[in-house]
């Protein structure tokens, strides 16, 4: 039986080397990649409003939270907690425009260093922030349900925030993302943990 197979198989590769082997269909052309750099900047320029573009809006994201990063006790990660910041800022903008600073404030959208961004740390918060920031954009959906507020806060209370200027009883809380380790302590944020949270207008 084993000659009899041995026999099949090299009559079979004679008739292979007589008749040739078809060959098989040619692979399906590969989609050509997309550039995501040149993408990402063409989205940066959109405009949200006659204020705000999304690269501004991305540079907020990262100049309020540069400092902070994923524990393993987060809630949910950073780059989730960037994007619904980036939500409260367009909020925001669209509520009071350009004296959203006036009622909301956050910080300038000023570019970091070139030598900032060597130190790799920096580097993957501003790469994160500018993504929650186009995806903010991008997105059909606001998981804040309308925040204009955001606090950083030292613990996870979630008492209503009284801001100067505004309602006695404050505003109520409607998201809050953390613990995030804090790399650097501040008199705004004096802790090595913090939470952000987001606030509705009543």
């Amino acid at each position: 039986m084993q000659y009899a197979g041995r026999k099949r198989s090299f009559w079979g590769s004679v008739v292979d080397r007589l008749v040739g082997r078809q060959p098989g269909a040619p692979p399906a052309p590969q989609p050509p990649p997309v550039d995501q750099s040149a993408w990402g900047k063409s989205v940066d320029q959109a405009r949200i409003s006659d204020h705000l573009t999304v690269r501004d809006l991305g540079l907020i994201v990262f100049n309020e939270t540069q400092s902070y990063s994923d524990r393993p006790d987060s809630n949910e990660p950073i780059s989730m907690a960037r994007q619904k910041l980036a939500h409260a800022v367009t909020n925001g903008d669209q509520r009071w425009g350009a004296e959203r600073m006036k009622w909301a404030s956050t910080a300038l959208p000023i570019e970091p260093s070139a030598n900032a961004l060597r130190n790799p740390a920096v580097k993957a918060a501003y790469e994160s922030s500018m993504k929650a920031a186009r995806e903010a954009y991008l997105s059909g959906t606001d998981p804040t349900g309308g925040a204009l507020f955001h606090f950083q806060a030292t613990s996870p209370d979630r008492s209503n925030l009284v801001y100067p200027g505004g309602l006695p009883e404050g505003v109520p809380l409607i998201t809050q993302s953390g613990p995030y380790s804090n790399s650097f302590p501040n008199r705004r944020v004096p802790s090595r943990v913090a939470w952000l949270n987001n606030y509705l207008e009543k």
